[in-house]
């Protein structure tokens, strides 16, 4: 009787036993899953950046040889364009501030700061040649931090959030890590003196380092215009 019952407890054991390693299996399996298909996600839309890069690289060529009279649609392309990088690095960045980023991951950003650097120095050009008074905002930031740096490049993210908000096409807005080694990218720090990240550049002329409030930020770049309907 006693070694019946004791048989019976060890089955039951068993089976509770063999239940809950399968219940972590398939927790497991689909975890794994839906982190793949995350990741697959995060690189497709950094590849398909590829087709845009060769897009800013012949608008720049065309932006050298076209005449006065095609500034006005050049600069709604180039604000058009640059609100879509924009608005899908807010999404890129959400998914990376809960996921570690993998050597492909990392790869494919580089390339999206590329492309980037490349719509910095488009609107620099268009700027230039068109004598327009729209306003470049490149935020250059750390993307390896610790946790103080993590904090005060948050609070410059949120401030700038605002400002674009506020401000919508008057302001090309370009965030982009400053330290992944990429050559351009080093050229232009090295060009406007930036020597501490997270720094924000305005207009080519201006280089605030760390943080600033919103109103110091706003200052630089003027009274928003009034749109009469």
């Amino acid at each position: 009787m006693v070694h019946e019952i004791i048989k019976s407890k060890f089955n039951v054991f068993i089976e509770a036993l063999l239940l809950t390693l399968f219940v972590f299996i398939i927790g497991f399996f689909i975890g794994y899953y839906v982190e793949y298909l995350r990741t697959s996600s995060v690189e497709q839309s950094y590849k398909a950046y590829e087709i845009d890069a060769l897009d800013l690289k012949l608008q720049n060529y065309y932006y050298q040889i076209m005449d006065y009279s095609s500034c006005v649609n050049a600069i709604e392309q180039n604000l058009i364009f640059a609100d879509k990088i924009y608005e899908t690095g807010l999404n890129l960045e959400r998914y990376e501030n809960v996921n570690d980023l993998s050597k492909d991951i990392l790869l494919e950003k580089e390339r999206y700061v590329l492309l980037k650097n490349e719509l910095w120095l488009n609107s620099i050009l268009l700027k230039r040649k068109c004598n327009d008074s729209f306003h470049t905002v490149v935020y250059l930031y750390a993307q390896n931090t610790n946790t103080g740096k993590e904090a005060e490049q948050a609070a410059i993210a949120n401030t700038l959030k605002k400002i674009k908000e506020g401000y919508g096409n008057e302001i090309i807005l370009i965030p982009m890590a400053g330290d992944l080694d990429l050559d351009s990218v080093r050229m232009q720090l090295k060009n406007y003196n930036v020597t501490y990240l997270p720094s924000v550049i305005i207009d080519e002329k201006i280089v605030l380092t760390g943080y600033h409030p919103q109103e110091e930020i706003e200052k630089y770049l003027g009274k928003k215009k009034i749109i009469s309907l």
